[in-house]
């Protein structure tokens, strides 16, 4: 293991400042939604609604998701070895149509729509997929051209749970080379032609219910194991560390050869190793499932970690503790942590209140939380029928104001921050601005943060506050009240794919009023009060304030 102390620190601390730890009211926080395919538990609901219908839930969810204050999209597209999305790999889904194989009628890519949509509304989408499962589903058909027909001896079947007498989940080998090699082609063929903003892998790796049953795993041990690893368990979660790898590499060729900034991320399950943290025992991610997250912070080899935390505060499986290790683990290797927290636990006989949720969200956000920056909820049903209110309670309190996705930093990743809009004026009703140059880098613009302010003095001293921010949007105007263009100031800054934010803070602007620059009349000052370079805020170093 080689840690380099400086360089990691000083990646480490630049998230901080872009994302305003220490502030109530951060402007960069993810706020994540996962939205399951899978079982019709959240999109498509029915799969035998029409094209026009499943559009017309997707889009509902969008702006659900939008009114309510989140700004990332899990959404998953690859549930069962199969495609949510027009895919000369795997097979339409059985959950867009009825039928695995069956192209939905009109043709139509449920994958481009969302990517569209989400981001017409200033929201990130990252595509979910499931990297082994091939069928769970007892009344599925699998198509042809499903990978377990077209290459059986790649398959092994499993039990579901611990109580599955039928051995009824069938999934991929991971302990194949060429299954490796089609899970990395089925990632390069949707990172190179959708314009997702991630790809993200869930907690299901080597199955559950474990291998005892499984007599394909010894043999695949034996014929494969060119490294002579000498336990079948450290083999195992070698093999997944290699596909691991390989997902990540294959993500940064095609980001480096396309200008494009797809991050790559897995949610495993919420136990590293039963024992740790001290207190915690049951069900881990090492022993049970054979992969190692820790494993692949310290290779480097994912951009960011999300835990499923699916437990309360102070319970057996103790949520604090746990989400302070992971935060651990995370700031050793300087990589962004968001929690999996379990929204969906609103509902059932032993259902939680909804004061557990947000005492989870305070607790990402304490000061220990350091490597912390947002949750993703789990999942979006609990937002769809506002589970106990939910909805009203983060809208007063945590997820009150806009925020944006931080950006992901490191060796590699897009830290060139793109120019300021252009020609800032008012129109009746509305403000616009015009698309900058591009950045050094060839970026433009891919969304616009407007901030609205009382007076140009509060612009210039509160850029970092999230509660001024009045809408993130993917267009060139906004509407305003008259009494907003009569009163108010505004900021108006643009982010690029990495969610990077201008770094010439744009001149409050108020209509009428001849405008001030900011970085002439308070950067510097605002520099030797809180001891910060500020030459590239995306990468501030805050020592005090």
């Amino acid at each position: 293991m080689k840690i380099f102390a400086p360089y990691f620190l000083f990646f480490c601390i630049a998230i901080q400042a872009q994302t305003g730890k220490g502030i109530t009211t951060p402007k960069a926080d993810l706020r994540g939604v996962f939205v399951p395919s899978i079982s019709s538990l959240s999109w498509p609901t029915n799969r035998n609604a029409t094209p026009t219908e499943q559009q017309t839930e997707l889009i509902t969810i969008l702006d659900n998701l939008k009114a309510n204050g989140y700004n990332t999209v899990f959404l998953q597209v690859r549930p069962e070895s199969d495609a949510l999305y027009a895919s000369s790999i795997d097979p339409w889904s059985y959950w867009l149509t009825g039928t695995q194989g069956k192209a939905p009628s009109p043709l139509w890519d449920p994958l481009e729509f969302a990517v569209t949509e989400a981001h017409a509304r200033g929201l990130d989408l990252h595509a979910w997929l499931n990297p082994y499962r091939v069928k769970q589903t007892p009344a599925m058909v699998l198509a042809p051209n499903n990978v377990a027909n077209l290459h059986p001896t790649w398959t092994f079947q499993a039990k579901l749970n611990n109580t599955d007498k039928a051995l009824s989940l069938k999934m991929l080998n991971p302990g194949l080379p060429a299954v490796r090699d089609y899970i990395v082609s089925v990632v390069q063929d949707i990172a190179n032609r959708y314009d997702v903003d991630g790809i993200h892998f869930d907690d299901y790796f080597y199955p559950y219910s474990g291998m005892e049953a499984i007599p394909q795993d010894a043999q695949t041990y034996r014929d494969n194991n060119p490294t002579c690893i000498p336990t079948i368990e450290d083999w195992r979660r070698n093999n997944v560390n290699l596909m691991i790898g390989m997902v990540y590499d294959a993500i940064q060729t095609i980001n480096i050869n396309n200008n494009k900034n797809i991050v790559f991320g897995v949610s495993p399950f919420g136990i590293w190793k039963s024992g740790t943290p001290s207190g915690i025992s049951g069900t881990s991610s090492f022993s049970d499932l054979f992969c190692d997250p820790i494993s692949w912070l310290n290779a480097g080899k994912v951009d960011y970690l999300a835990p499923q935390l699916y437990w309360n505060i102070n319970g057996k499986q103790d949520y604090t503790a746990l989400s302070k290790w992971w935060n651990n683990q995370a700031k050793l290797y300087c990589k962004q942590l968001y929690v999996s927290q379990g929204f969906y636990k609103l509902d059932g006989k032993k259902a939680w209140e909804t004061t557990e949720i947000q005492n989870q969200i305070n607790q990402n956000k304490t000061e220990i939380m350091d490597a912390s920056f947002g949750q993703i909820a789990y999942s979006y049903n609990a937002i769809k029928y506002n589970l106990k209110g939910l909805n009203g309670l983060l809208n007063s309190t945590h997820f009150k104001y806009k925020s944006f996705a931080p950006p992901i930093l490191g060796t590699g990743k897009d830290s060139i921050c793109p120019i300021k809009p252009a020609n800032i004026r008012f129109e009746p009703l509305k403000i616009l601005w015009d698309t900058p140059v591009a950045a050094p880098d060839g970026d433009l613009p891919v969304k616009y943060v407007v901030y609205v302010f009382d007076n140009a003095n509060e612009a210039i001293l509160n850029r970092n506050d999230g509660s001024k921010i009045l809408d993130i949007i993917a267009g060139n105007e906004l509407a305003l009240t008259q009494t907003q263009i009569d009163t108010k100031v505004f900021v108006v800054t643009s982010l690029d794919k990495n969610n990077n934010e201008t770094g010439d803070f744009t001149e409050p602007f108020k209509f009428g009023i001849t405008n001030t620059k900011v970085n002439e009349l308070v950067i510097n000052p605002i520099a030797d009060d809180l001891q910060i370079s500020i030459e590239n805020p995306n990468l501030q170093i805050k020592k005090s304030i």
